[in-house]
């Protein structure tokens, strides 16, 4: 027998009812054993590595020892009969062969009359039987067979658990695996089958993943076509996996962070920063901004996108410092040097791993990535403007799923002289996931978006495909937030919170029940306005905004009392900042009100009303 023959007599084997029927389809499969049934037959011409099959109704296919790669005559674009009769065929012939060759080994002999089913051990003198039962069992008990059914099944599939995962996911890039991985952050309902295959079910991404007892990937059986289909597999494997109590997270990461930068940049950064600190700010010459962004230029080339950005955060500093701005911070400015160097010294002394490397050097785009179902509750949304030249809007939501703050964000750059921002426009703009639905309705309602993309910081893409669905919104007082809901002790710890070196600098928002506003007052050293509040829980908390130019009619009406005298037991969506708490938005109700957008048009009673 050749040796690809020998191949396929081993892939056929493996074709199990089962495994045709999920390649392909119930009635397929059906269709293929009554044309067997009435007579259609199959020759076959054995190559190096395929099998060339004449069916007797004059079709011709091309097989290999895996369904992956097929070619047949008639025009189906998808797996057809023909090649399900192949194999079948094959199958058939297969097992005649073997049955005529048993009864000629049990023929008794004429000398002994022992069959070659019995053997006689010669060194013990007892007679040894082949396919004994485990030891023990009674296999007239239902309840021994089904344990005995199990534990056939898990034999032939402990190869998704004890396998090597490396070796397993050798095929796959490392941008496919960074995108499962990312897929396995959202909780998913997995439902397992034990036939002769091992099929994984994955609710939420209606597919299902069907493994045979060969321990590869590729042999998998998913009817999603392509990369897609590729990547379902390894996701069932891993979600399979954790079910069963495996931590796969080094064999990841080994794959997924890559670290490669430039360590001269790392080495010149470092000693820049340690110069600044000696020298002091007193004596700091303004020649010193050049210095600043000639290394931000070279982080950018040496592949060091957070460096070049915390060296630009800290020219912004000392921008304002040198301007003698009232917004310069000192313990702002130290906290960005202390958290950069640090990052720099763990970098170049290469002592972690390759993930928390990866965390410190960050990436220049952010990488988006399908979920297939975001439900979404509005918290308001915040206009800004950045000393770099941006301004935007972003929108906030409660993500029901993971319990997560989900934001979108509406950006543009207006440092040239002919690109303008309105706020008032935008806000006031269609989405782009529902033609009728104006950003500001957005930014209060509750909705659910399917097949949404989504990056590592949960920011959610515009991109097209995405389906918005606006669902009967819950008054914000049934809501349980999690982690999101705080007192105001728990927001005060918070704000005097340390950096953490290797996580991703992120808002630190929070949602609060007030009772009352107790006290407005705007104060003119340091141009912002201060609201006092107090929490549920009596408690003061002094709410701060900002003065601009942009909401100076917002900021007149809070210090006037519009609205909000008569305003109590709502609850306050706030940035928790260093050294201040900036309010976003107030809800109460079904009803959300952003300050900065909403106040400035007359809003402010609809939470009165609420």
């Amino acid at each position: 027998m050749s040796a690809f023959k020998e191949k396929f007599r081993i892939f056929s084997r493996l074709c199990t009812e089962d495994y045709l029927i999920r390649y392909a389809n119930k009635g397929l499969y059906k269709r293929s054993i009554k044309e067997l049934d009435n007579g259609v037959s199959v020759t076959y011409k054995w190559n190096a590595s395929s099998v060339s099959c004449q069916l007797s109704d004059g079709t011709h296919c091309t097989l290999e020892n895996t369904l992956d790669h097929w070619e047949c005559s008639c025009p189906s674009e998808h797996i057809c009969k023909h090649v399900l009769i192949a194999i079948l065929y094959d199958q058939r012939e297969h097992s005649l062969e073997d049955s005529i060759r048993v009864d000629e080994k049990q023929m008794p002999d004429k000398d002994t009359g022992i069959t070659e089913h019995d053997s006689l051990d010669v060194t013990k003198g007892v007679t040894v039987t082949d396919s004994v039962p485990n030891a023990g069992s009674n296999l007239d008990d239902p309840g021994e067979v089904a344990h005995e059914a199990s534990r056939a099944v898990e034999s032939r599939f402990r190869w998704m658990t004890e396998s090597d995962l490396t070796v397993l996911m050798k095929s796959y890039s490392s941008s496919m695996i960074e995108e499962v991985v990312f897929r396995l952050r959202y909780p998913e309902e997995v439902k397992i089958i034990e036939d002769s295959l091992l099929t994984v079910q994955l609710t939420s991404h209606n597919m299902e993943v069907s493994f045979t007892e060969e321990a590869s990937l590729a042999k998998a059986l998913c009817k999603v076509p392509q990369t897609a289909g590729k990547m379902a597999k390894l996701e069932a494997l891993l979600r399979y996996r954790a079910l069963k109590g495996l931590d796969d997270t080094g064999a990841l990461s080994g794959r997924v962070y890559e670290a490669k930068f430039s360590l001269q940049t790392v080495q010149e950064c470092r000693v820049m920063l340690a110069g600044l600190l000696k020298t002091g700010l007193a004596r700091l010459p303004q020649s010193y901004m050049a210095q600043l962004e000639t290394l931000a230029i070279a982080a950018h080339s040496g592949n060091l996108p957070d460096i070049e950005r915390s060296l630009r955060g800290i020219q912004g500093e000392l921008q304002l410092f040198f301007n003698r701005h009232i917004r310069f911070s000192m313990q702002s400015m130290l906290d960005r040097v202390s958290k950069l160097y640090l990052a720099l010294q763990v970098l170049e002394e290469k002592q972690v791993s390759a993930i928390q490397q990866s965390q410190l050097i960050g990436s220049f785009r952010s990488k988006y990535y399908t979920v297939p179902s975001l439900h979404l509750y509005g918290l308001g949304a915040d206009a800004w403007e950045t000393r770099s030249g941006f301004r935007g809007i972003t929108y906030y939501f409660y993500g029901f799923d993971d319990e997560e703050i989900y934001t979108y964000s509406d950006v543009r750059a207006v440092y040239y002289d002919d690109q303008q921002f309105s706020y008032t426009e935008h806000y006031g703009a269609f989405t782009p996931w529902l033609p009728h639905l104006t950003f500001r309705e957005l930014a209060g309602e509750e909705v659910q978006l399917q097949s949404v993309k989504v990056n590592e910081e949960r920011r959610i893409s515009s991109g097209e495909g995405a389906k918005l669905t606006i669902l009967p919104r819950s008054g914000v007082e049934t809501l349980q937030m999690g982690k999101t809901m705080q007192n105001a002790s728990s927001v005060l710890h918070e704000e005097s919170r340390t950096f953490d070196l290797f996580a991703a600098p992120r808002e630190r928002l929070a949602v609060i029940k007030v009772a009352r506003i107790v006290e407005h007052d705007f104060v003119k050293q340091t141009q912002d306005l201060v609201l006092k509040v107090e929490s549920a829980d009596g408690e003061l908390l002094t709410l701060t905004l900002p003065y601009s130019t942009d909401w100076q009619t917002m900021i007149q009406r809070l210090e006037s009392g519009y609205g909000s005298q008569s305003l109590e037991h709502f609850y306050a969506f706030v940035r928790v900042e260093p050294k201040r708490i900036s309010p976003i938005s107030f809800l109460k109700g079904q009803t959300v009100l952003s300050l900065k957008l909403d106040i400035g048009n007359g809003r402010m009673g609809i939470l009165g009303r609420a």
